[in-house]
């Protein structure tokens, strides 16, 4: 199937969805309710699975694809991209990662429906960190971390059922993923930034939150993450997306209001 053939039977399947997300997307706004409901409706429908292959229970959808499918989406409502925006930052990690048994650990979990959020922003610079990262053992990682600080811009996490993190310890990075239900994680609905406050982009607190040796997903140097262009790119392209899907909706209600008054 070619991506044009693809992107039409997808947008036939989701297109309702996301015309009855527009219809409240004004309401949601101006009374600032959480989109709590348009979130599950897209887990419940497999648009969070869209990236995760066809063989591990996903889509299998190409890039071009899911982007335009975003661009639709934001076009409805510009909070909903934004939300998923770390959940398909977190799947396309683990496609990239090509490690076949974490694929097929948390690719179930994506295709279950769960949903992910982050917490990786900082105040400071990219060589500092908030959070910290201890194992319970010094002289045995396998028995497992403890995780505590705070982030303070942390997207999609009240909706999420899982954080990806980024934490530092002795001097290196490392790639964390906690239960949002862990005890010790606290999430915050305080994000009072100008434009999607539905995003759900508060703070995120760790207190002495356990982490197992498989959540860890891998330790890196200061600096190696941002050189990664492959991923920053990804979520550039998230937000063009974004951006692309708001463009036609101004273009959409401008049209609309002119026309009502001619």
């Amino acid at each position: 199937m070619t991506d044009t053939t693809s992107y039409r039977a997808l947008k036939a399947r989701f297109q309702p969805l996301f015309d009855q997300i527009a219809a409240g997307a004004i309401e949601r706004e101006q009374h600032r309710e959480l989109a709590f409901d348009a979130v599950n409706q897209l887990r419940e429908a497999g648009f969070t699975a869209l990236r995760v292959p066809q063989a591990l229970g996903g889509a299998g959808v190409s890039l071009p694809v899911l982007f335009q499918l975003l661009i639709d989406l934001a076009e409805a409502d510009s909070n909903l991209p934004q939300i998923v925006r770390a959940h398909f930052g977190f799947v396309e990690g683990r496609l990239s990662s090509r490690d076949a048994a974490s694929q097929d650990y948390w690719f179930a979990k994506v295709v279950a429906g769960q949903l992910w959020g982050a917490a990786m922003a900082e105040r400071s610079d990219s060589s500092t960190n908030s959070v910290s990262l201890a194992p319970n053992d010094p002289h045995n990682e396998d028995a497992g971390w403890v995780l505590n600080g705070e982030k303070y811009y942390c997207t999609g996490t009240i909706y999420a059922d899982w954080v990806a993190a980024v934490a530092m310890h002795d001097k290196d990075f490392f790639s964390v993923v906690v239960a949002v239900d862990a005890p010790g994680v606290t999430r915050e609905d305080d994000w009072d930034g100008f434009g999607q406050r539905l995003s759900g982009s508060g703070t995120t607190r760790f207190d002495q939150v356990a982490v197992a040796p498989e959540h860890v997903l891998r330790r890196f140097k200061p600096g190696e993450l941002r050189a990664e262009s492959y991923i920053s790119s990804f979520y550039q392209l998230f937000h063009l997306a974004t951006l692309a899907g708001i463009a036609r909706a101004a273009l959409r209600d401008a049209t609309a209001f002119v026309q009502g008054r001619t």
